[in-house]
């Protein structure tokens, strides 16, 4: 197996972007460049130059179409809670992974199989009082976090999170995560956010946030992105976004990443 250096993990990660762009342009399903990957379009023009994955945003509606619609038989797989023999990944958000790649993270007590990928992350609704959605964004997080627990062994982090997670199983918890992110009636909110994959309050934005994406070049390419990237990035980042962290800070996901 050949091991693959940063450069080429870009290289790969960008023909993903450029099949889903490809690819929701034509079936007319909205999308955009998040988090870092939008981040790294912005201060530098292509990706975070230590960063080793890339991130999408989608609309619940437009997320359950592309996991539904984007083709099986292609070069790239679209991952949801998908077990197989082959390729196993739980989790409420997706993966377009390239199957003729692996990442291994380093714990053999971990069965996600998948190789390099693009996270694309749902926008749900969610609630306009923030006690109520504070309360909502928490429950997500706690059912998301023992869906993914469910594909490690014992012994491996929390023994009582651990414990529950095995307990109740995937399908439980993956039922308990829909209900979750369905909770909320979209025609009582002006807002939505990502829930499943959250690691903090801050996912928060109106819900024109993709009502008219802007085009924005990574790697000499053109992508979609939210028309106000200030107004996203400020708020998942903060105002001092644009600059870089000190370098003891920029580390990507780690692992190694092998052709296989």
């Amino acid at each position: 197996m050949q091991v693959l250096t940063l450069p080429d993990i870009h290289a790969n990660l960008l023909e993903i972007l450029k099949d889903i762009d490809a690819f929701c342009r034509r079936e007319g399903i909205t999308y955009a460049l998040g988090y870092g990957t939008l981040l790294g379009a912005v201060r530098y023009g292509d990706f975070i130059p230590w960063d080793d994955d890339a991130d999408l945003i989608m609309p619940r509606k437009d997320f359950d179409r592309f996991v539904a619609t984007y083709p099986r038989d292609g070069r790239f797989h679209c991952l949801l809670n998908t077990v197989n023999d082959t390729e196993y990944y739980v989790s409420g958000f997706a993966k377009v992974h390239d199957p003729s790649t692996q990442k291994y993270i380093g714990n053999k007590k971990v069965k996600y199989r998948y190789g390099i990928s693009v996270d694309i992350f749902p926008l749900d609704p969610l609630p306009e009082d923030p006690e109520e959605r504070h309360s909502l964004i928490k429950r997500a997080m706690h059912c998301h976090r023992r869906l993914r627990y469910t594909c490690k062994r014992f012994p491996y982090g929390s023994p009582l999170l651990m414990l529950e997670a095995h307990l109740r199983g995937r399908r439980y918890w993956w039922k308990k995560c829909m209900e979750t992110v369905h909770s909320v009636d979209p025609g009582s909110t002006s807002l939505y956010g990502v829930m499943m994959g959250a690691t903090s309050f801050r996912n928060v934005h109106p819900k024109t946030l993709l009502d008219s994406p802007s085009e924005i070049v990574l790697a000499g390419h053109s992508f979609l992105c939210p028309a106000d990237t200030n107004s996203y990035l400020t708020q998942i980042y903060g105002p001092n976004y644009i600059t870089p962290p000190p370098e003891s800070e920029r580390t990507g996901h780690g692992g190694t990443v092998y052709r296989i």
